[in-house]
């Protein structure tokens, strides 16, 4: 290993101590979990105390993200939710025709949960879980009913004071910038791969692979509004930090866009010229980027001054190098000029940003969020607006949210029976003989079933499947694994050992890899259920066959009721990602529209084509008998919308960020580009609509430029934008008029 290849892992490592801590969450959750199980071993109160910790690894599974209020109602929520269905569960257990009907309405409640994103799926856990268990395991007298959600309520209260201590003394602006650190990384990455092979070491990467890292900006950037909703443009001055961290983002964003096109413009001159000196360059100049990346990350994170200086240190370095650039003999040639020019001045534009960035997060030194907020904001948080809120967006009935909810429901029901029938007397026994033999007996922990059905369930069919088999490989070992840990000496060191241990790496490997992720969460489980006095070995094997079932109850259930298939939803998300341009083109050049946000609109477009390439990769996963030919077709379909909407967001950021804005000549030629290009979007959403894609706004055809376009004094960039559009919207016409490109629902059926 050389030198350079052992300073880029120490480099990365030290990033990663930074950035949010997989470990902190875990560990979060250790606490909470193993602590109630410890004291239950001090002072004889294990019942108590196992369903303490059941409890705690409800509450404190939710990733807490966004300000303080948000992490607060996080917990609350989970709480009673947790409180809630206890009560429901333990009355509804001792009625099997309330319970098996119980358990259909709360897998559907489920999977309306992912209505609110990954906030959502966590609060999901403390619904299902205690509804399930506390089904299996039934109260009797209204005593045992309050004595048991006293316990819930006991180990809630403890997971939300750790959650508190988590975070409660950090600084008022850390969970905004880590989510700005996290768009910056993603630029880090963008400009990794833009710049691949330009050194000649390596192969280039391809269009899609630079789309995938242009896709993760976006998501990053969405992550971002989902917590902290207010854009550049809705903040104003007075508010300090509010608006140093929203330009800061937009910041970000607007880097990511030039980094798109200096890539382009690359692309141009390598067709132009290989020249080994000018290569070089190139790819130096896309290592300066990642580097401005990967440091601003990290001076988000600390706002340490030495960070500031290495982040000052890599912009003087873009501009050294674009400077060599410039320096280049061939770079002075007629055919090449304008093309480095055109790098050079998008070069200057980063590092301006950059700049701008840190000038704008030099504020004073944020306060500890417990000093920041007064009583009157401290009860605001609880104000029934956001709950409100909350419960409207989980109400949102969408088709694919709504069939997933229903298979999930469907799945939990038949698990729930399918684990009481098998819990009986004899469970599936074989009488020959007058002698009966027990096949299956689950011995009243059915309940795996239509947990693990629950959770292996997932929107479309492919990543139900997949999911499945991971986690039916994950369990299994875990069972095993966990089972034999349990054999060691002093059992009961051993048993909060395992539940401790896990519970950290089940957190650090659940958005890295599921399978190992699911491999600790059932040693969490293991451990937890091991606790209780009923445990014996045999439970390995009962837990390898429920999981098993419910594995494959959901796999069954996603194939067969309402299935979610991307040969289905394919032709209706071309049709959103084409109208969302379409939107975007009228609302930037039509003078008769509303004006709106371009920030907005290139979010929405961006989004739009995300979909569309999500779904036309999982229908490629498929397995379809009679896919026709020239399907590769659509890829590129989906490539020029993508670009369509790049032309629009660089006519945008043009004009934003344009030191010199010199008026082009030709403004006929602009105005009938611009007509073409309408008639163009028009043109090619009929002949969508025509190939029998019911998806298109018979509206979104009918709406002309009838006052003109707006009076607009583009400059030559500008210019050259709408020119490209416009080859794209040629290209994606021929597309459309192709009989090899299946365009609705029964063309890709074949």
């Amino acid at each position: 290993m050389d030198f350079a290849t052992s300073y880029k892992i120490i480099n990365k490592r030290l990033q990663t101590e930074y950035r949010e801590p997989a470990w902190g969450w875990g560990l979060r959750v250790a606490l909470s979990v193993t602590i109630p199980l410890v004291w239950g071993v001090i002072t004889g109160e294990s019942h108590g105390a196992e369903w303490m910790a059941i409890a705690g690894e409800c509450v404190s599974f939710i990733e807490l993200k966004g300000n303080a209020g948000q992490r607060i109602r996080l917990l609350l929520s989970a709480s009673l939710l947790s409180v809630l269905f206890c009560i429901v569960g333990s009355v509804a257990g001792n009625y099997m025709w309330i319970s098996l009907p119980g358990m259909l309405l709360v897998g559907f409640l489920s999977g309306l949960f992912k209505n609110l994103g990954d906030r959502g799926m966590g609060l999901a856990l403390s619904v299902y879980i205690f509804y399930i268990i506390t089904c299996a395991y039934p109260v009797h007298t209204d005593d045992d009913l309050w004595a048991r959600c006293g316990w819930v309520a006991l180990g809630s209260l403890w997971t939300v004071l750790v959650g508190l201590c988590s975070f409660l003394f950090i600084r008022v602006g850390t969970p905004y910038r880590r989510t700005i650190a996290a768009i910056w990384k993603s630029v880090a990455s963008l400009a990794l791969v833009t710049g691949k092979g330009w050194d000649g070491r390596s192969t280039r990467s391809s269009i899609r692979d630079i789309y995938l890292k242009e896709k993760d900006v976006r998501t990053a950037i969405d992550a971002s509004l989902n917590l902290f909703e207010e854009t550049a443009d809705q903040v104003n001055k007075n508010q300090k930090n509010k608006y140093a961290l929203t330009q800061s983002r937009r910041c970000a964003s607007l880097v990511s866009l030039h980094i798109i096109q200096i890539s382009e413009t690359a692309e141009m001159l390598y067709k132009l010229t290989r020249d080994r000196q000018f290569t070089i360059q190139v790819y130096s100049l896309f290592r300066a980027l990642e580097q401005i990346g990967e440091r601003m990350e990290i001076f988000l994170l600390t706002l340490k001054q030495e960070e500031r200086v290495l982040v000052t240190s890599r912009v003087e370095r873009l501009r050294k190098i674009s400077g060599m650039i410039q320096e280049i003999p061939e770079a002075q040639t007629p055919a090449i000029a304008p093309h480095i020019g055109k790098i050079l001045l998008l070069a200057e534009r980063v590092a301006k940003l950059v700049e701008r960035s840190l000038e704008l997060l030099a504020v004073p030194s944020e306060r500890r969020i417990f000093r920041a907020y007064s009583f009157t904001q401290t009860l605001n948080i609880l104000h029934p607006r956001y709950f409100r809120n909350n419960i409207r967006q989980l109400m949102n009935f969408d088709s694919i949210t709504t069939r997933y909810a229903l298979r999930i429901g469907v799945a939990a029901f038949i698990g729930a029976l399918i684990g009481n029938l098998l819990s009986g007397e004899h469970g599936w026994a074989l009488t020959i003989g007058g002698n009966t033999f027990t096949l299956i007996h689950l011995k009243n922990h059915g309940y795996w079933i239509p947990f693990t059905a629950i959770i292996v369930s997932q929107p479309y069919f492919g990543a139900t499947f997949k999911k499945g088999l991971e986690r039916s490989i994950g369990t299994i070992a875990g069972i095993v694994v966990g089972t034999i840990f349990l054999q060691l000496p002093f059992a009961t060191l051993a048993r909060l050992v395992l539940v401790f241990v896990s519970s950290v790496f089940l957190i650090y490997f659940l958005r890295r890899q599921y399978s190992v992720a699911t491999f600790f969460i059932t040693l969490m489980l293991v451990g937890l259920l091991a606790i209780e006095p009923h445990f014996d070995a045999d439970l390995m094997k009962t837990r390898i066959i429920c999981t098993l079932i419910g594995s494959a109850l959901a796999i069954t259930a996603g194939f067969l009721l309402l299935p979610a298939w991307d040969k289905d939803m394919l032709p209706r998300f071309l049709a959103e990602a084409i109208t969302a341009n379409l939107h975007y083109f009228r609302k930037t050049f039509y003078r008769n529209e509303e004006p709106v946000a371009w920030t907005k609109l290139k979010r929405t477009a961006e989004s739009k084509n995300s979909n569309a390439f999500d779904s036309f990769t999982r229908f490629m996963a498929e397995r379809v008998k009679r896919r026709r030919k020239g399907y590769a077709n659509y890829y590129f379909l989906l490539t020029h919308n993508v670009r369509i909407t790049r032309e629009l967001n660089n006519f945008h950021s043009e004009t934003e960020l344009a030191e010199v804005k010199i008026p082009i000549q030709e403004k006929e030629k602009y105005i009938q580009l611009l007509y073409e290009c309408d008639d163009l979007f028009r043109e090619n959403a009929l002949l969508l609509k025509r190939s029998g894609n019911e998806f298109i706004d018979d509206e979104s055809l009918k709406t002309f430029p009838e006052e003109g376009f707006v009076n607009l004094t583009p400059n030559e960039n500008q210019l050259v934008f709408v020119e490209k559009m416009l080859i794209e919207l040629k290209a994606i016409r021929v597309g459309l008029e192709s009989p090899a490109i299946p365009l609705s629902r029964k063309q890709v059926e074949g």
